[in-house]
């Protein structure tokens, strides 16, 4: 066995594979980061695209480093120090299972990829510890304390899959609703009424949130219209409302399950204004002055479409779109629009603001 390959060809494998894993997982945590945190994200929008599938390839590789241990048998030659396996094996698989949940979006149910995507960052975060503890030691030159988990062992095929399925049944367990007891999003929310959803960012294009004032607010309907509208939020609210509990979804991947919204359908605005027939499209416009969004009145008129004035029974807050927001539920979240001030009818479809930066304009999941 100690023969099966020479040493030195042992050595060079051992370390290519060694900073073919840290490269990787360094990869993914800047990417990840990119794609997550909204300072990075609103400034990187024409790059999300690249930078999204960036990840998505150096996950596969970085799952391909962990299981080479597994399909290439190792000698015996060089005994291995246990932690500097376990860690990336164990963290690593649960990591990978809970991102593949958070990429097949329709392979998955929402509650599942809710609970996913808090354990996908927790793990990522802990494994990243560990890496800079590990390169500060090998830095260093400085001894591991010597520990069970410390020692040096035999390689053998058998441990490598203990660990790998070991780490995909921790990664199982995290993507189950009963994993979000263990999670501190909730802790950490400003929010603190009873029953309402935290969301884990809220989306500014501008850097701050419009100042609404209800004394002032009127909501804009015109275009290509029989009779131009403008109208105030009791006005809106008067009219017939719709209640609806359905599943949020960012494209950055994060998932809120069962988001209780109300607020008025859209076919409320078409029999005020009765759109004529040239009318195939409707622009939404931001109090933000800047944010845009453009759905076929074919898309408009689904009955899950609303602009909503209420999430989970209370008036929205600011950062969720105070005081009307559209909301799309079968779309990404960047078609839902937030602070919506004015409402137009149009023969042509509008690039929006996420569109113009790169997104899809269909933006269904």
């Amino acid at each position: 066995m100690k023969k099966w390959f020479p040493h030195g060809k042992w050595t060079k494998y051992y370390v290519w594979l060694h900073h073919y894993s840290i490269v990787s997982f360094l990869v993914l945590m800047v990417t990840g980061l990119a794609l997550y945190i909204p300072f990075f994200h609103v400034r990187l929008i024409r790059y999300l695209f690249f930078l999204y599938d960036v990840h998505i390839f150096f996950g596969i590789v970085f799952f391909l480093s962990l299981f080479s241990p597994i399909v290439k048998k190792l000698p015996k030659v060089n005994r291995i120090r246990k932690v500097d396996w376990f860690m990336p094996i164990f963290f690593g698989t649960a990591i990978v299972l809970t991102g593949f949940s958070l990429w097949k979006v329709n392979w998955f149910p929402a509650s599942i990829r809710e609970a996913a995507f808090a354990w996908h960052g927790n793990l990522s975060y802990l494994l990243g510890i560990w890496f800079i503890l590990h390169g500060f030691f090998k830095a260093t030159g400085t001894q591991y304390p010597q520990t069970h988990v410390t020692k040096k062992m035999d390689s053998e095929r058998r441990q490598f899959l203990r660990w790998g399925v070991s780490g995909l049944v921790i990664g199982a367990i995290s993507m189950t609703p009963f994993s979000k007891l263990f999670t501190t999003r909730e802790k950490l929310s400003t929010d603190s009424r009873p029953g309402i959803h935290v969301f884990p960012e809220y989306f500014t294009v501008t850097d701050n949130y419009p100042k609404v004032s209800l004394n002032k607010y009127q909501l804009k309907i015109d275009g290509l219209v029989t009779t131009k509208k403008s109208i105030t939020l009791d006005q809106l609210t008067s009219l017939p409302v719709t209640k609806q509990i359905k599943n949020f979804q960012c494209v950055t991947g994060w998932t809120v399950t069962d988001v209780e919204w109300e607020g008025i359908h859209i076919r409320e605005l078409v029999s005020l204004v009765k759109p004529t027939s040239e009318a195939l499209f409707i622009t939404f416009y931001s109090a933000d002055g800047v944010y845009t969004e453009s759905l076929s009145l074919k898309e408009a008129m689904e009955s899950d479409v609303l602009l909503a004035y209420k999430m989970d029974n209370q008036p929205l807050r600011v950062e969720q779109g105070f005081p009307l927001r559209l909301v799309v539920p079968k779309m990404y979240g960047y078609k839902s629009i937030k602070w919506v001030n004015r409402v137009e009818f149009a023969s042509t479809r509008i690039q929006g603001y996420w569109e113009q930066r790169g997104y899809p304009a269909e933006a269904t999941f």
